[in-house]
């Protein structure tokens, strides 16, 4: 007897709504992270946070007002070196990173910023 199971995956998803100084409601900054809950919530967070800072110097109302206040400094790496996913990975396992530094630094990575200093 074969058991099939479905898998279900979990997915973190965020948007970034605002309004254009023409008063245009819109909407960017669309992510989804899907691995471990617990960690893409801060991933999204980031991102969304990241945006939310961008479209406010452009002028924009930023809906979330907390977003604007979030603190994305994200630690220096051990080894000196800029943050890839698989140090993270290791460090996040081994214990040495908390989930939101996990989530911070693997979205801090997907946006390109690992080679730009920390905000």
């Amino acid at each position: 007897m074969v058991l099939a199971l479905p898998l279900v995956a979990c997915v973190t998803k965020g948007e970034l709504p605002y309004i254009t100084a023409e008063g245009e409601r819109k909407t960017a900054c669309q992510t989804e992270y899907s691995g471990a809950p617990s960690v893409d919530m801060f991933a999204v967070e980031y991102i969304l946070s990241y945006c939310a800072k961008k479209a406010a110097e452009r002028g924009n109302v930023i809906l979330d007002q907390t977003l604007l206040s979030m603190d994305l400094a994200i630690p220096v790496a051990p080894n000196g070196k800029p943050w890839t996913f698989e140090y993270a990975t290791a460090l996040h396992r081994a214990g040495k990173l908390t989930d939101k530094e996990y989530g911070y630094i693997i979205a801090y990575i997907d946006l390109g910023l690992n080679g730009a200093p920390s905000t």
